[in-house]
This record gives structure tokens, sequence and C-alpha cells, in this order.
């Protein structure tokens, strides 16, 4: 017999059973769309998260501080020796940078430099307080009006403005500030009183996202912009080359570990948003595959019904098996035909089970809605090639099932098939 006339056969014989077919189907397709669902909410679940981090930090940036060689926590006896050492620890100079720089896998290496404006103004406006945070890495910025540079660097000379800010500033909206100035005046330290007015052009307005973990809206600057506003507030302060902590850019071709260990080795503390990603995509991968496992459990399940009801099959068709080998079917075809039936039936029940799992998708509005998500965030996503995959193997699993009662139809003998009542 031909393999499509075998084929074509199956489909038939199935279809003279469409109960127990289709039973036997939606046992396989409960597992399929369990699993179909927790690989698509895994899927979507790591891709927020992902979206999530690089909203609040830059995964290819390092945050480098001073390891303090002190392991002991307790308070030690005060002395005028002891104090100016306890004021001095735990932070970087000017030769940490240049060391840190060299670091294989370092691009770029940016101190943290805390800005005190006095206050910030427009041309006619009223003045008013202003927190500056200075633009260090590349994290994304939700954008209201405006645009950076594909990066998302602040370029030297312009500033990135909160919404909140927009009012107090007298700007129409968002649009209306782009393009525009605004003077933010910044005292020296050692000498108040004394002071210089710093100009920067409106690039781009941005605005609180959900997104975001902590918002805090601020007047952003580039980094170029907060050295030179730095090295002039602290001059002459005796704090000047002294930092906290460092922000250091790895090139595209470094490897995050590698280049952390480095700076271990250093002589430094380092942390990264990949220490979190990491701890995060572990806790999704966990119970994605615990309730994949479950999946898994209802497909076992239904192997048995597939055995079941082909051995069924097999009783039920006896004189039939005995009349196709009488015409000339070989043991192989009659084989073949119990094999592409559970074939069959592991081919409805993935496409039934994915198919509702897929139809799950719809709910992503609702999702984002219930839980205060973006727009367009997909919990749920599927990926094509992952439901191919599944129900290619359960087509698999399928005949894998089948092989036993087709070895039976296969094995019986024709003259005592026929004379089956």
């Amino acid at each position: 017999m031909k393999t499509r006339d075998i084929i074509r056969r199956a489909g038939n014989s199935l279809r003279h059973a469409k109960i127990r077919t289709l039973l036997t189907s939606l046992a396989i397709s409960v597992g399929a769309f369990t699993v179909t669902v927790a690989l698509a909410a895994g899927a979507g679940t790591q891709e927020y998260t992902d979206t999530l981090i690089k909203s609040n930090g830059d995964e290819r940036s390092l945050s480098i501080f001073a390891k303090s060689d002190n392991q002991d926590q307790t308070p030690k006896e005060y002395t005028q020796s002891s104090s100016q050492s306890s004021q001095d620890a735990g932070t970087l100079s000017d030769n940490d940078v240049a060391k840190i720089s060299k670091i294989n896998g370092i691009e770029s290496v940016t101190p943290t430099y805390n800005l005190g404006a006095t206050y910030m103004t427009r041309a006619g406006e009223k003045k008013y307080q202003a927190d500056i945070s200075i633009k260090s890495d590349r994290t994304m910025i939700t954008l209201e009006a405006g645009s950076l540079p594909s990066t998302n660097e602040i370029p030297a000379g312009k500033a990135v403005v909160p919404d909140e800010y927009l009012g107090v500033l007298g700007f129409k909206n968002a649009a209306d500030a782009i393009g525009k100035t605004v003077t933010v005046h910044f005292d020296k330290l050692s000498r108040l009183g004394a002071g210089k007015d710093w100009a920067f052009v409106v690039a781009a307005v941005n605005k609180q996202s959900s997104l975001q973990l902590r918002y805090q809206p601020k007047l952003q600057i580039s980094a170029s912009d907060g050295k030179t506003i730095y090295d002039y507030q602290h001059a002459g302060s005796g704090e000047q080359n002294s930092y906290g902590s460092v922000t250091a850019r790895m090139a595209s071709s470094a490897d995050v570990d590698k280049t952390k260990q480095a700076v271990k080795d250093a002589g430094y503390d380092v942390f990264s948003l990949k220490d979190i990603q990491q701890t995060l995509f572990q806790f999704i991968d966990v119970v994605k595959w615990g309730v994949v496992g479950f999946g898994f459990l209802a497909i076992l399940a239904s192997v048995f019904g597939i055995i079941n009801t082909q051995y069924i099959s097999v009783l039920e068709r006896t004189q039939q098996i005995g009349l196709m080998k009488a015409l000339g079917a070989r043991r192989r075809d009659i084989g073949r035909l119990f094999r592409y039936e559970a074939a069959w039936v592991g081919f409805l029940g993935g496409a039934i089970g994915t198919g509702l799992a897929v139809a799950t998708s719809l709910l992503n509005p609702w999702i984002n809605t219930t839980l205060g998500l973006e727009s367009g965030t997909e919990l749920l996503l599927f990926k094509p090639m992952t439901s191919i995959v599944l129900v290619l193997s359960l087509i698999i699993i399928a005949v894998a099932a089948g092989y036993f009662p087709s070895r039976k139809a296969a094995k019986l003998d024709p003259i005592e098939a026929l004379r089956t009542e």
C-alpha cells in the first residue's frame, strides 16, 4: 500500500469513531495547552523583565565602589586619627578612575558627581528649586516629547526636563519646551554666595513609566556637563576628586562576568543589573518549568489513553485486519496504518491544545489593564516555532504510544482474524 493511501485510510478509520478519537485527542490537548501557555508566559515574563531592567538601568554598565578592607562591622573606639580615616573610607579618586579604565573590557568610566543646584529658571520666570541628576549610562527614558540619540545619552549642553517641571518653567506643553533654554545656577562650595549660571537647551521631556521601579522628577544633564559643574562647585573645597562610586561602561564585545571578576580582582566592589536579571530569570524559569512539568504529566497520562484506544481499535477491527491481509496487505502496512492513526490523534490533540493556548493571547490587553502594565506589553508571548516543535513532539509521542497496539495488529494471523466474530 502507498503511504498516501495508508494515511487517508487512517483518517477515515478515526472518523468512524469520532467521539472516541475526540476524547483521546482532548486528553492530549490538556497537556499541550498547559505546556504552550507556560512557555508563552515564561517568554513574555522574561521579555517584560528584560524591558523592566533596561528601563531602570544599563545592563552594560557596572557600578563600582571602594572595597572595605575591614570586615568587622562593630564600631571602633573614636580617636583623633581615626576621624579622618573614617571620612576617607569608601571613596574613589582619580587614580582609581584611571586604574579601572585600564581593565580589559571597560570602555569608559564616569565618576558619580554629586551636584547641588541653587535654583533653576527661564527668562521672565520665577526661580525654583531643582533636583539635578547626571545621566552617565544608556538607560532607556520614556519620552513625552523630543528625542535622544540611539545610545540614550544626553548631548553636552542639553538637558532632559521631567513633565512635572513644565508648568513652573512656563511651558505650555511638552512640545513647547523642546529647543528652549533652561538656566540653572550653581554656587561654589568653598565660597557661599559666589556662583555661576549654566544654560541648557531642552532636548526632550520625560515622563514617569510603569516600568520604572523608582521615579523621581529631576533635570537630567550629560556626564561631561556634570564633570564641568562638579569641578567648578568643588574647586578649593577639599572634596574635589573624591567619589562615592563610578559607573563603568563595558565594551559591546566584553563578557559581563569576566569583566566583573577583573574589577573585583583589581580590589573593588562591583554591582550590575545583570545580577538582578539573572536572579529574576532563574525564578521565572523555576515557575515556568514547574508548570510545564504538570503539562507533561497530563501528556503522559494521555499516552495510556492512546494505548488503550488503539488496543480497543485492534480488537474491534480484527476481521477487517484479516481481510486486508487476505487481500495482500503486508504486516508492515498494517503496523503503519495504526501508527498513522496514533499520529493523527497526536496531531489533533496538539493542534487543539496549542490553538486554544494561542487564543489566550487575546487576554493580553485585559492582563495589562488589570495589572496596570504599559500598553503593548505581552505577558503571554507565543512563538510559532515553539508551537510547531510541541505539535511534532506530540505526534512522535503518540506514534510511540501506538507502537505495541500496531505491532499486535501486524502480527495477527489472517485466518484466525477472519474467523473472529
